[in-house]
């Protein structure tokens, strides 16, 4: 009889690592069972309310904000979360630093069901929690404190394409499901009377056809109506269904097209194809494009200006102009890409001369004074103080103060490329953007989930990585080989390509 000890070496390691890994991954599963099982009773016993009430008055029912998602979470938001964990999940390494930011990630399915029911505090301080796991992680990531992250799909390549069609099929039949929130219907109506030679700032509400009105609808940036003028011409009168869905479907598409155009310069069709998935199982950005919002543009024009970054300045000025004047914050960014030396003059001439040209009619018609009050000075100081809907809503004696670091230590990150030379590759620039963008979230007195469009997609550039085409059957027997070899070479651990820089 052989014995066990006249077994080859690499063989008793794996019959010694066998019972351990089936005891982490038996541990692994009851976690994801505990995480999802929680959000079941979420929402199976917490009826839902009235939804998202801020300071001052006001509310949106769930109905209206977001559809079946909030309004019947058993039946959508539920599924949806375990999608996105198991699709994410990487079960040959569960105990990777990565599922810590998947779980940020996944922390706002509750986020959302705790605002819809009411919970507003609870809400708002575990998006707070997982915004600040996720700025940690990116800001180390861009400075290089710790490797960039690497969560790869956990479906196979072969199965990964099909995956995508389906997930393709699923948002297009969402759309039928949406419903049109003011966000859409006033960049929209802007963009009408942009048409008609009218000002955009100085009223408190805009009328539309059949007696239709819209609050406050001049709170954005002048390229956030400019964006719908194709489509406010094409389909009038404003605001048309189809000039407010078309719009945000052409922004979600830009995206998912940015995103496939960047992952495979950087890794071929595995890692484009990786980008897609990540993106497409992530129900935030279809929640954006269900509601018919804006927030898809901000995405796509971040996603471009990472595609074109290193090699079209001038390309690279009009995208970050145009980020600037849709919601502002985002102007974080414009600061950022001042740091890449190729082309950096071009760019910052392109940018400001950008950046008079769409200020230029609004400046004319409604003049600087108004066009500050109607954007920045709504935004920051008359809705609800400043601190209307965020955590800032119960630190009111903290806010002043906390909200100026805050601002200031963003500025400082922006304009950090310019002394330190580190941020250098797409993941990296797509790292520090991210960065900006959380810490603007977080800077927000008033902060909604549709927002995680903005740098989700950013997200998905630093994080996701492809899964090798040939994985081992047994990680025991890659690693009991690896102890008696040489190291993998590079392009091995990162998944057949070498990083981009």
């Amino acid at each position: 009889m052989r014995h066990i000890t006249d077994l080859p070496p690499g063989h008793s390691l794996r019959l010694n690592r066998r019972p351990a890994r089936a005891g982490e991954l038996a541990i692994v599963g009851l976690l994801v069972l505990a995480f999802i099982g929680a959000l079941g009773v979420l929402a199976a016993l917490v009826p839902v309310g009235h939804g998202f009430v801020p300071k001052g008055g006001g509310w949106f029912t769930p109905a209206v904000a977001d559809g079946a998602f909030t309004l019947h979470p058993l039946l959508i938001a539920v599924p949806s979360a375990a999608c996105f964990v198991l699709g994410l999940l990487d079960w040959r390494h569960p105990w990777r630093i990565e599922h810590l930011d998947l779980l940020a990630l996944a922390g706002f399915f509750p986020v959302a069901m705790l605002l819809s029911d009411d919970f507003s505090a609870a809400g708002l301080w575990l998006a707070a929690v997982c915004l600040g796991w996720l700025f940690a992680r990116m800001l180390g990531a861009a400075f290089g404190a710790w490797r960039m992250p690497e969560l790869r799909p956990s479906i196979s390549s072969r199965w990964l394409g099909l995956a995508i069609l389906i997930l393709l099929l699923a948002r297009i039949g969402s759309v039928a499901a949406g419903n049109i929130l003011d966000v859409g219907q006033a960049s929209s109506l802007g963009a009408w009377r942009l048409l008609h030679g009218l000002h955009l700032y100085g009223a408190a509400s805009w009328p539309g056809s059949g007696g239709f009105q819209v609050y406050r609808p001049d709170s954005y940036g002048p390229f956030a109506y400019y964006a719908y003028i194709p489509f406010a011409a094409i389909f009038p009168p404003a605001p048309a269904l189809l000039a407010t869905l078309l719009p945000a479907m052409c922004f979600d598409v830009l995206t998912l097209a940015g995103l496939y155009k960047l992952g495979r310069r950087l890794g071929g069709p595995p890692l484009a194809q990786a980008f897609m998935f990540a993106y497409l199982i992530y129900p935030f950005p279809d929640l954006s494009l269900m509601a018919q919002t804006n927030d898809a543009l901000i995405a796509a024009l971040c996603v471009w200006t990472i595609v074109v970054a290193a090699e079209r300045p001038v390309a690279r000025g009009l995208l970050m102009a145009a980020v600037a004047l849709t919601k502002f914050l985002p102007a974080l960014l414009a600061l950022q890409f001042l740091g890449v030396r190729r082309g950096r003059w071009r760019y910052a001439l392109t940018l400001v001369v950008a950046l008079a040209a769409m200020l230029a009619w609004p400046l004319i018609t409604s003049g600087p004074a108004q066009f500050l009050d109607s954007t920045l000075g709504y935004q920051l100081i008359q809705r609800g103080g400043g601190v209307q809907f965020s955590i800032w809503t119960y630190l009111p004696h903290m806010a002043i103060a906390a909200r100026l670091i805050l601002a200031a230590a963003l500025v400082l990150l922006a304009l950090s490329p310019m002394v330190r030379p580190g941020v250098q590759g797409a993941r990296e620039h797509a790292a520090l953007s991210a960065v900006l963008l959380i810490g603007a979230q977080l800077l927000l007195g008033y902060w909604f989930y549709s927002y995680l469009t903005w740098c989700y997609p950013l997200l998905i550039i630093a994080v996701i990585q492809a899964r090798p085409d040939h994985e081992a059957a047994d990680t025991g027997a890659t690693s009991a080989r690896h102890d008696q070899s040489s190291p993998a070479p590079l392009a091995s651990i990162s998944g057949g390509r070498l990083p981009a820089r």
